[in-house]
């Protein structure tokens, strides 16, 4: 397991790609330090290199294994599978978190005196679900790389089921944000506004169907950074009013249900990347 290790990480230290893609999630951090200098707020969006980066790496480092014979070459040495399988996700999950570092790193020294307020009660569990979520991706794409022969098409999965899970948090979180009523209003000639009617709205999601909604919600890494990001805007706002942050919106989420369920999610998708790739006939 440790010659694997020492192997993985060789070849990392060696690639080009590596390289470029650590300096893409440092430009991606500066990036981030200065947006949140001109405007207080933090925003998801500069997130979006980091895992780009992370996919586009990952995908081609491990995808290249096959194509190289270096796989083979591992399990004709006399490795077995879950070695080799366990040895790609530890040095991902390294290159997970050293992609991270360079995000976070920039961004936290540009803006240590405003963040510095909020302490560790606020900034740890935001943190530590960062680094969970990221760990959730890593498995993720750890398992489809291992799993799927051709590094080219491991890529383009990888990378669109990134965006299928990205743009399915934002629709769910739509649809979870829908009120259970509407008030229709109306003007009249003069311009005075009027209440109407209140009644249901048929776009509500309810019952068995909103459980569902929001398990899946609290499972998808990019729902979790959704919310470390609205947490954290609204505890940088309870602030400077001078509140107490564990009374901000998604407290308990942030810190107790999302981690959870990001341990679950990397755990699960481990084992069955796992059990996939142990059966795979890598000729």
């Amino acid at each position: 397991m440790i010659a694997l290790l020492s192997t993985n990480f060789f070849r990392i230290r060696r690639d080009l790609l590596f390289w470029l893609a650590l300096c893409v999630c440092l430009v991606g951090g500066i990036a981030f330090g200065m947006g949140f200098r001109g405007t207080p707020a933090f925003d998801d969006f500069y997130a979006f290199p980091f895992f780009v980066a992370l996919c586009a790496f990952l995908s081609l480092f491990l995808g290249r294994e096959y194509g190289d014979g270096t796989l083979r070459n591992k399990v004709t040495a006399g490795y077995r599978r879950g070695q080799i399988y366990l040895a790609y996700l530890l040095a991902s999950l390294t290159v997970g978190l050293l992609f991270l570092a360079a995000f976070l790193l920039p961004f936290v020294v540009m803006n240590a005196a405003a963040l510095a307020p909020l302490g560790a009660k606020v900034l740890g569990p935001a943190l530590v679900g960062m680094v969970l979520l990221c760990a959730a991706l890593v498995a993720l794409f750890t398992a489809i790389s291992c799993c799927v022969s051709l590094w080219v098409v491991g890529a383009l999965v990888n990378l669109g089921l990134w965006f299928f899970l990205m743009f399915g948090a934002y629709q769910i979180e739509f649809a979870l944000g829908q009120p259970a009523y509407v008030t229709e209003y109306y003007t009249d000639a003069q311009g005075r506004e009027y209440e109407g009617e209140t009644t249901p709205n048929p776009h509500y999601l309810g019952g068995t169907l909103r459980v569902v909604a929001e398990g899946v919600d609290a499972c998808l890494p990019n729902g979790q950074m959704n919310r470390i990001v609205s947490y954290l805007t609204t505890c940088l706002s309870l602030q400077e009013t001078g509140l107490d942050p564990e009374g901000a919106e998604l407290y308990q989420e942030v810190r107790f249900r999302d981690p959870l369920c990001a341990l679950a999610v990397t755990a699960g998708v481990t084992a069955v990347g796992l059990t996939v790739f142990r059966k795979k006939d890598l000729k």
